[in-house]
């Protein structure tokens, strides 16, 4: 095992060391203490603070009354949990390992013990992590409070984690016996499990037809409803079998009663603990064949990270669509947007429009004749404008068929024969056409619903005033279809500008930022994803401030100084003049895009990490 944990040491001091090398470039450092300074200011202060204030320890006191019933129900539904798992026919034989890692230690002098030893080791960084980030904003800033409550939580989550990974491995183990004594041991467990909870259903009913009505005040009596002494009373046999669910959530219990001792919160520890050891020997001895799959599962997560997963997952005859033919020769710049485009959506885009353009035009003419429920009224216009605001807005963090996709190609793109800026304004174009298109879907449902609602005057949702549309001389419909109008110039803008920023955010630290089509839910993913979202908030404040500067300006102009009314046809002129500040930013961080592309070493950047993301 001495070697296995040194290979562990020794992977984590070149991860750190990576790190610290990064950090010699200004841009890395620099991102680092922006970062670290926007957690610590605006994030983290805050949190702790109020958690200080009102933290979950002293909430407790206020229902101490409540923890016995409280650890009651959650020993039940620890059961609950625990039968239908089991229950569950399947499971895998794999192991957290990458193939890199497999074909190390496969043909090395290692014990097999010690290898899965090694592959549950490994697994506890995101364990420690989450016990950490929990114990941080619930433990309110005490440290024995903190302590304590990691110590518990890091107990239950690896104890859960065992169960399962041992859960896994003895179900594969069934596919490789004969057939007759896999069904028998298939029957066994679920025997023991009927007679759990035939066992447990007695004192179930019992409990339930002495609990409180819903519609009374429970607090009183629902504490003692639920309480041990009540459970030992009168269903002696279900606290007897509630009672090792009880050990193994007595610590997290322990922490938060406050009259509870030191010596009392350790004799809690010791059963968890024990059941730690044996399901660890438990996992450890499996003699289930783990390699294949090990392997497979490796090649599987590699192959998502690929371009080409998706490619992959296409049915044969659908691979020749595109959103669009690509002529033989042209701009470059054409064949790159044709090919992201197709890691998305394979749909042609004149189908997309033409079609949704029809379906928006004959439900909006019909709606306008027959109306539409109230309540279905207000369900569409609310996720008609979600979606209109939010799509354009993610655009760059939802779809990543861009520079992101693309740098893990680097040597391939390198040699392509187009200009640094006009590849980069390619690699935004998809993620921006493909936002703008929902978004304009979201449009056409919000002109459905606005549409329905002035289509009778019985309903209580009004999207646009028919009086404002007679005060600018157009009907209800035509007002509708030139606010739409307006947005979706607005929207594309926003949009590009939103795949803009995250393919600056990759060229300017590619070291650092995720790639590949799969986004991973990590705090360092998460914390770029929230850094890039304060760039476009700022950007968007820069760039809609001069827009609605100049939308002013026209507009007092023509109604204080020429006094002169507005006219419905004049909406799309406004729109399009709030859009040029926003469409000269994102030129300019086209052009800015395309130099960092020019200056990218990808030796040093990208070719030499072990991983790109």
């Amino acid at each position: 095992m001495t070697p296995l944990l040194f290979l562990m040491w020794r992977s984590m001091v070149g991860r750190v060391t990576r790190w610290l090398r990064l950090m010699k470039q200004p841009k890395y450092l620099v991102g680092t203490l922006a970062g670290v300074a926007w957690m610590s200011v605006f994030a983290l202060r805050p949190v702790l603070r109020a958690n200080r204030d009102a933290s979950l320890g002293d909430r407790v006191a206020d229902i101490t009354e409540w923890l016995p019933a409280l650890e009651s129900v959650g020993a039940l539904a620890l059961v609950v949990s625990l039968s239908l798992w089991w229950l569950w026919p399947f499971g895998k034989a794999s192991l957290e390992l990458t193939e890199t890692e497999l074909h190390l230690l496969l043909p090395a002098p290692v014990r097999r013990r010690h290898l899965i030893q090694y592959a549950m080791l490994r697994s506890q960084w995101g364990v420690l992590f989450g016990c950490f980030m929990i114990s941080l904003f619930s433990s309110g800033g005490a440290p024995d409070r903190f302590v304590w409550r990691f110590v518990t939580v890091w107990l239950f989550l690896t104890l859960w984690h065992l169960h399962g990974w041992g859960r896994g491995l003895w179900a594969a183990r069934l596919q490789e016996l004969p057939a007759a004594v896999a069904w028998r041991r298939r029957a066994t467990v679920v025997a023991g499990v009927v007679l759990i909870w035939l066992l447990l259903a007695p004192g179930i009913a019992s409990i339930a037809a002495s609990l409180p009505e819903l519609s009374a005040d429970i607090a009183p009596t629902l504490p003692h409803a639920l309480s041990p002494e009540r459970l030992h009373a009168d269903a002696p046999l279900l606290a007897l079998l509630l009672t090792p669910m009880k050990w193994v959530i007595g610590p997290f219990f322990a922490g938060l009663a406050p009259d509870t001792p030191l010596v009392g919160r350790l004799e809690s520890v010791v059963w968890p603990l024990l059941l730690l050891v044996a399901h660890n020997e438990w996992v450890v001895r499996s003699q289930t064949l783990f390699e294949e799959a090990t392997l497979e599962r490796a090649r599987q997560q590699a192959a998502r990270g690929d371009a080409a997963s998706r490619f992959r997952k296409v049915r044969q005859r659908q691979r020749q669509a595109a959103p669009f033919s690509l002529r033989p020769t042209g701009a470059p710049a054409i064949a790159i947007i044709w090919k992201n485009l197709m890691l998305a959506h394979r749909t042609r885009l004149a189908l997309a429009v033409g079609g949704g353009t029809a379906v928006v035009a004959i439900s909006t003419v019909v709606v306008a004749f027959t109306g539409l429920p109230d309540w279905l009224i207000a369900i569409m216009m609310v996720a008609g404008a979600l979606g209109l605001i939010a799509t354009p807005l993610m655009a760059g963090h939802q779809w990543r068929n861009d520079l992101r996709t693309d740098l893990l190609r680097i040597e391939v793109i390198r040699t392509w024969p187009i200009d640094g800026w006009r590849l980069f304004a390619a690699e935004v174009g998809p993620p921006a056409i493909i936002a703008s298109l929902y978004a304009a879907g979201a449009g056409g449902l919000l002109l459905i619903a606005g549409t329905a609602a002035g289509a009778t005057s019985a309903t209580d949702f009004v999207l646009v005033s028919p009086d404002l549309a007679e005060s600018l001389g157009v009907s209800l419909v035509t007002l509708l279809l030139l606010s739409l109008a307006t947005a979706l110039p607005l929207v594309a803008a926003i949009a590009s500008l939103s795949a803009t920023l995250q393919n600056l955010v990759a060229l300017l630290w590619p070291s650092w930022i995720q790639l590949g089509q799969r986004r991973s839910g990590s705090a360092a993913h998460i914390g770029q994803g929230m850094l890039t979202g304060i760039g476009l908030v700022l950007a968007l404040a820069v760039g809609l401030l001069p827009g609605a500067l100049l939308v002013g300006a026209w507009m007092f102009l023509q109604l204080a100084v020429a006094d002169q009314p507005l006219v419905a046809w004049q909406l799309p002129l406004l729109g399009l003049t709030a859009v040029v500040p926003l469409a000269v930013i994102v030129g300019m961080l086209t052009r800015f895009g395309g130099m960092l592309w020019d200056q990218l070493d990808p030796s040093v950047e990208l070719l030499n990490s072990k991983s790109p993301s």
